[in-house]
């Protein structure tokens, strides 16, 4: 079957509905909220980290545990969100289609935004969670990051990024 129906958009078509579109409405609206959440999480611990890794006090174990080993899985639910909505796309019955500029700029602002964070804000984090596990200083004496520039770097691209998506989220519901 070709890919056409996802190009196709009629003017003056009415609100897909179905079961399956919810659905799959609800799927593309969790990756944003959860995707979106989850990065207002990483700007507010890297605003935290900043703040405690100007002083000589120890690091609060929460901010030690935030940047544990794992990866930020949590945040990686943004890649379901151009998936459940080209999902949409082809599921709107030609209502919709990549041709749209208010897509087509969602699309761009998302992919941009993702590539920020996986090339830029996750590995800046895992850096920090590194250093944090390799018990760079101890507990008692200030335990803090060794690498400044990482922790200068979290709190000011997870904010750009938050507020980067959520143009994207206005953009889509707006519709224009």
């Amino acid at each position: 079957m070709p890919v056409a129906f996802l190009f196709a958009a009629r003017a003056g078509a009415r609100q897909p509905t179905g079961a399956l579109f919810d659905v799959v409405l609800l799927l593309h609206v969790a990756c944003v909220v959860v995707g979106v959440g989850t990065l207002g999480v990483s700007a507010v611990q890297g605003w935290r980290l900043w703040s405690a890794a100007g002083s000589s006090a120890p690091l609060p174990e929460t901010l030690v545990r935030y940047y544990g080993p794992a990866a930020n899985w949590a945040g990686r639910t943004l890649y379901g969100v151009p998936v459940f909505g080209l999902a949409l796309v082809g599921l709107s019955r030609g209502t919709f289609g990549l041709g749209l500029p208010w897509i087509d700029a969602g699309l761009g602002i998302w992919a941009v935004g993702t590539v920020a964070a996986e090339t830029v804000l996750w590995p800046a984090e895992r850096r920090i969670g590194d250093r944090l596990g390799r018990g760079d200083g101890a507990p008692g004496a200030g335990r803090r990051a060794a690498h400044l520039d990482d922790v200068r770097l979290v709190g000011p691209v997870g904010t750009a990024l938050v507020g980067l998506f959520v143009a994207a989220v206005v953009l889509m519901v707006a519709q224009p």
